[in-house]
C-alpha cells in the first residue's frame, strides 16, 4: 500500500521518516518489523531493502556533479563490488541501464551529470538509487515538490507500480491533491503526534485539515 502522511508545516512528518530510516534518533517509543523490535540504522535500513527520497533531494538525495551512473551505485556498491573490494565498473553500468530503463530517466545518457537534469529527471535518479536492489520499503518525503505536471504522473505511475509488486510506499505530502489521490490510508500528524487514520471513503480536504488544525 502507499501510506500517506499529512499534516500542517512541523508536524513532525518528515521527522518520522527519518527516525524510521535510522537517519535520526528517537526519544521514545519502539519499532516492531515483521513482529519483530527494529532498531532502525541507515546502513542496515538500506541492506534490509529500505529506500530513502528526502524532501531535499538536491542536497541530501544526489550529488549534483556525478554522473547517473555514479550516483545510483552510491548506495549500491556492495551489489558491484568484486572479491578483493574493487568495483566492477561492467556491473556498475549495468546496474544504471537498467535504473534509466526502469523509470525513464532522461537523457538516457549515464555519463550525465545529475545537477543538469530537469527536476523530474533528478527525482527519478534518486527513486532509481533505491530500486537498484529489491525495494521492501519506500520512504518518500514529498514525492513532487518542484516537478512539472507531466513529470509528476511519471512519478505517481512508479510509485502505484512499486506498491502493486508488493513494496510498502511510506509517503509525506504536503500536496492535499496527491495525499488524498494517492494514499491507501492516510495518517494525520499534529505536533509529532497521530491524531487521526482515514479510509478512502472518508477522504476529504477540509477533514483532514480540520484534524491537522485541531
Amino acid at each position: 500500500e502507499i501510506l500517506g502522511f499529512g499534516g500542517l508545516i512541523g508536524a513532525g512528518r518528515t521527522e518520522l521518516v527519518r527516525c524510521l530510516y535510522g537517519i535520526d534518533g528517537y526519544s521514545s517509543g519502539e519499532i516492531y518489523l515483521e513482529g519483530e523490535k527494529y532498531v532502525p540504522r541507515v546502513k542496515k535500513s538500506i541492506k534490509r531493502g529500505f529506500g530513502f527520497v528526502p524532501e531535499d533531494r538536491r542536497n541530501q538525495g544526489f550529488i549534483p556533479l556525478l554522473s547517473i551512473n555514479r550516483n545510483t551505485a552510491l548506495t549500491n556498491y556492495d551489489l558491484i563490488r568484486k572479491s578483493g573490494g574493487a568495483i566492477s565498473k561492467k556491473e556498475e553500468l549495468k546496474m544504471c541501464l537498467n535504473a534509466i530503463e526502469a523509470v525513464d530517466i532522461r537523457p538516457k545518457d549515464p555519463d550525465k551529470a545529475v545537477g543538469l537534469l530537469s527536476g523530474g529527471n533528478q527525482q527519478k535518479v534518486v527513486l532509481a538509487k533505491c530500486l537498484a536492489t529489491e525495494c521492501n520499503v519506500l520512504f518518500i518525503d514529498e514525492p513532487t515538490r518542484g516537478i512539472d505536471v507531466g513529470a509528476k504522473q511519471e512519478i505517481y505511475k512508479i510509485m502505484r507500480q512499486l506498491a502493486d509488486n508488493g513494496t510498502s510506499i511510506i509517503m509525506v505530502s504536503s500536496e492535499m491533491s496527491e495525499l488524498i489521490g494517492m494514499s491507501d490510508r492516510i495518517i494525520v500528524m499534529k505536533e509529532g503526534q497521530v491524531v487521526k487514520e482515514l479510509m478512502p471513503e472518508e477522504y476529504s480536504q477540509e477533514l483532514i485539515l480540520n484534524y491537522a488544525a485541531l
